[in-house]
């Protein structure tokens, strides 16, 4: 099977998705769509799925033309999709699950059918350990996702399109993943594997192709190019993370003195450290030491059972303390950081949400909010739109946006990169990077070591709540950390 998409444009009201794109899939090889989140390349694969139908362009199978006016005419002509959010019912079981998605389902769907039969070998041909009997919401996410390709497997699609599949697997699934995925290319199937990872392209992908702004911008066999030039790709002219710069060592600016603290079943301290302005701490730990606490803590948002945290010598918890001088990058923005039913231009003023509303420069001028929108690259950038509407990388743009937007004196950034793209990423990276360099004491939590490694001075690592150990970057040794991890001294 080839498939070819020509000039495939595709508009939503004034954001082009895609521009004039050309790609050609082959039967037995893995094509990597990699690009920024927002690029274009669930919406491209949605149309040759039949999901939405392009504006201009045309799709050929072996040289003819074909049009998809639904899913079903995309499955009829051999092509599968598995997405990004899954379409299971929770309540039944798993061969239920697949029943429904089989186009051969006959009268008669119990035990002993032959529809049945075929649908739970096919369950077994993604996934040997498979459990045709149990109830979804019984499984993990991982085996969900079998489910979920065992659905595509059993329709005969003879090119498969898997949509982020890694962005919620555990290692050990993502590696199970990729071993299936060479496993079908292996059969002579099509796979088009949509990512903004770079280790999904490594780890399985024969070509890549790399979308930006809605643009196809290169194209090669994994052979012929390399992790750098993917890279620069990638993210086009964006700049790069500033250096890290040394910070002013003297008298400290951030001082944590016995700080403790307690909610529901979560406890933290006593933590003592002290931090010099431009000085950036990374925290590294297993996620469940209680980190969400202990940013609260530093940010003045949680009040401690004992302790304190002074900046520039005043208690970041005193009725007094100006909520400005500190920045706050909370976990998940979706859940704990935004309005999604306010627009962006009041998202933006919810720092200043004590001073007077008709005061705020934000809200009487919308220039103003849109400037900052535009500065903090968040797509798009219009002030009126709800923010709800935005992308995890945009919503995420959008709370750096609100919190970094003017100098601070304290950063407490709480997993600021979890799930990005890598444009993303390095954006946040440069922004904190710039935070620290104008004077401001950085504390960066993260559960990636390398991100770690290479953007601190220091890193301490959380177990139980208590700092298990604290090196410099430039001196850590990644043993010593991982056993801090694990609790051993």
């Amino acid at each position: 099977m080839v498939v070819e998409l020509n000039r495939i444009t595709k508009r939503f009201g004034e954001v082009l998705a895609n521009d004039a794109i050309d790609i050609r899939i082959h039967s037995g090889e893995v094509l990597a769509l990699l690009g920024e989140n927002g690029a274009g390349k669930s919406t491209l694969m949605k149309i040759l799925y039949g999901v939405h139908r392009p504006d201009d362009g045309e799709i050929l199978i072996d040289g003819v033309p074909v049009r998809f006016g639904e899913p079903s005419d995309a499955r009829s002509a051999g092509i599968g999709m598995v997405f990004q959010d899954f379409s299971l019912v929770q309540a039944m079981t798993v061969a239920d699950n697949l029943m429904l998605a089989s186009s051969r389902t006959g009268w008669w769907t119990g035990p002993g059918s032959r529809a049945r039969g075929d649908a739970v070998r096919a369950l077994m041909a993604a996934a040997p350990e498979g459990r045709p009997g149990s109830r979804v919401c019984d499984l993990a996410v991982g085996e969900q996702q079998l489910v979920e390709l065992s659905r595509v497997l059993e329709s005969h699609a003879q090119l498969i399109i898997l949509d982020e599949p890694t962005s919620v697997l555990t290692p050990a699934e993502m590696e199970r993943l990729y071993v299936r995925v060479r496993g079908f290319a292996a059969e002579g199937r099509a796979i088009v594997l949509i990512t903004h990872k770079m280790d999904d392209v490594l780890a399985c992908a024969t070509r890549v192709c790399v979308l930006r702004h809605g643009r196809r911008v290169y194209d090669a066999d994994m052979g012929t190019t390399s992790r750098e030039q993917l890279v620069d790709h990638f993210i086009g002219d964006d700049a790069l993370p500033d250096p890290l710069g040394a910070p002013l060592f003297g008298k400290a600016r951030l001082e944590v003195r016995g700080l403790a603290g307690n909610r529901e079943d979560e406890r933290v301290g006593p933590i003592d450290f002290s931090l010099a302005p431009g000085e950036i701490l990374g925290v590294a730990g297993v996620s469940g030491n209680s980190q969400q606490l202990l940013g609260g803590l530093l940010a003045g948002l949680v009040a401690p059972s004992q302790g304190e945290v002074l900046l520039d010598g005043e208690s970041v918890h005193a009725g007094r303390f100006s909520r400005e001088r500190i920045g706050f990058v909370p976990e998940q923005p979706r859940l704990n950081g935004v309005a999604l039913n306010l627009d962006l231009a009041t998202n933006l003023a919810l720092k200043r949400i004590g001073t007077l509303p008709w005061l705020d420069p934000l809200r009487t001028d919308p220039r103003g909010a849109g400037d900052l929108l535009e500065r903090f690259d968040v797509r798009p950038a219009d002030p009126r739109l709800r923010a709800g509407t935005l992308s995890g990388g945009n919503l995420q743009k959008l709370v750096l946006a609100r919190e970094l937007g003017a100098s601070c004196e304290l950063v407490v950034a709480c997993y600021p990169t979890m799930g990005l793209d890598l444009g993303a990423t390095w954006f946040v990276h440069r922004q904190l990077h710039m935070q620290a360099a104008a004077g401001a004491c950085v504390v960066w939590f993260s559960e990636d070591l390398d991100e770690l490694l290479a953007s601190t001075h220091r890193i301490a690592v959380l177990t139980k709540g208590r700092f298990a150990g604290m090196v410099r970057a430039d001196q850590a040794d990644r043993r010593q950390i991982g056993l801090w991890m694990a609790g051993a001294s």
